[in-house]
This record gives C-alpha cells, structure tokens and sequence, in this order.
C-alpha cells in the first residue's frame, strides 16, 4: 500500500455493502466491496454482528482480479446469553431497579442499552418482556428506562432475568489483530484500511452459523485523492 494521502476526503460518492451470511451459505468467499479501476480504496467502516453464540469466525481476503491474498481469520463477538434466576440470588424491585443480592451483572454480560426479558415475577408489572432497556448498571443495580415495576422486596420463586436469545453482538473488524498491520490513520486519527486500485476485499465464514442465525457484516469505502 504506501500511498500518502493528505486528508481522508472522498474524490466520489461513498458506497457501502451489507453482506449477510445465514445458516444456507456463507463458506465461499463474496465481494465486500467492489474493485474501483479510478483509484485505490479507503474503507473507513467495517463491522460484523452476529447473534449465534456458537459460530463466530470470518476469513477476510483482498483480491486483485487474478489472485486472493488472505488477511487472516478474525473471531466475532458473540453475544452474552445467561439468565439469572432465584436459584442464585434474590431479586428486589423499585419502580425503575432491579437488585440482585449476590453476583454481578456486569460480569454476567449485562450492559446499558440491553433489553432484558424478566419473567415468572410475582408481579405482573415487573414481568418486562425486552421492552425496557437498561439506562445505568452497576454490579448489583440495574435500572431500567420507563418501567413502572411493582415495589417488592427479597423476591423468591421463580422469576429470571434474561438476556434475548438474538441479540446481535458487533465486532469493528478494523481493530482486528488480523489486519492491524494494514491499517493506515487519516490526519485526524481516523482508521481505515487501503486497498490497492482495482482490488476488492472478501469474506467467508469458517463455519456456517445455526439455524435462524445470522451473521452481517457491513462495509463502507471511497476513492481517495492522493498527495
């Protein structure tokens, strides 16, 4: 790559792809990006989410036309699925709180803008199924947007807090160990990756994810005017 450039302005339009792998397809390699014949590319974003919490890795490649250069393997973010039941702590409710007496949400997964599903509660108020989210979280305090849940305190039985079975974890594959040798840095300290005129960046899944699960990944790009 090498080029200098003086500011990461796009000469053009920017373009961008949404590429989705399912549990069908996905272990054959597809363009990320198109080859530009005007100029080299700069892909200022590039992120993955997937909401399997089995599968998670993408082959990336770049490709020149004739041959395919392997970038490496880079490991997806999965998403954290647990519950929390009475069977580990006792939950007390406030209007907005939800307190647990031993553990931590934090280190169970749990964080702001997560949409917990809190069922079996012996209040009916305080079953919130994933249509609340969290607004600040502490070890033991999760407070919850909006809710208007019943007070009631040291709560036994069967209630369970939970995190949604889809929901999608990101991973900015531009901080990818994988292609730290190849990211270049804009004046304003902006990421992107360079790809020569004419090529194109590819991906493939190492494994295909379950069944109803998806993997996405998103590309953007411009040409760039060089020094």
């Amino acid at each position: 790559m090498g080029t200098t450039y003086k500011e990461a302005m796009f000469c053009g339009d920017m373009a961008g792809k949404l590429t989705q792998f399912t549990s069908t397809n996905g272990t054959t390699f597809v363009d990320l990006t198109t080859a530009d014949a005007n100029g080299p590319t700069r892909i200022d974003s590039l992120s993955a989410s997937i909401d399997d919490i089995i599968q998670g890795a993408l082959r990336l490649t770049m490709h020149d036309g004739a041959n395919a250069y392997p970038l490496g393997v880079v490991a997806l973010t999965r998403p954290v699925k647990n519950v929390v039941t009475n069977g580990s702590v006792t939950f007390t409710f406030a209007t907005t709180t939800l307190t647990r007496s031993a553990g931590s949400w934090l280190t169970d997964g749990y964080k702001v803008g997560d949409m917990p599903i809190i069922q079996n509660a012996p209040d009916a108020a305080n079953n919130l199924l994933g249509m609340r989210a969290i607004t600040a979280l502490t070890d033991t305090v999760m407070t919850l947007d909006g809710a208007s849940m019943t007070a009631r305190t040291a709560t036994y039985g069967q209630t369970s807090v939970a995190l949604a079975d889809n929901t999608p974890a990101c991973t900015d594959l531009l901080a990818a160990t994988a292609l730290s040798g190849l990211i270049g840095h804009d004046a304003a300290g902006n990421e992107f990756l360079e790809l020569p005129k004419g090529w194109k960046l590819q991906a493939a899944l190492v494994a295909l994810p379950a069944s109803g699960k998806t993997v996405n990944v998103q590309a953007r790009w411009g040409v760039y005017a060089a020094a």
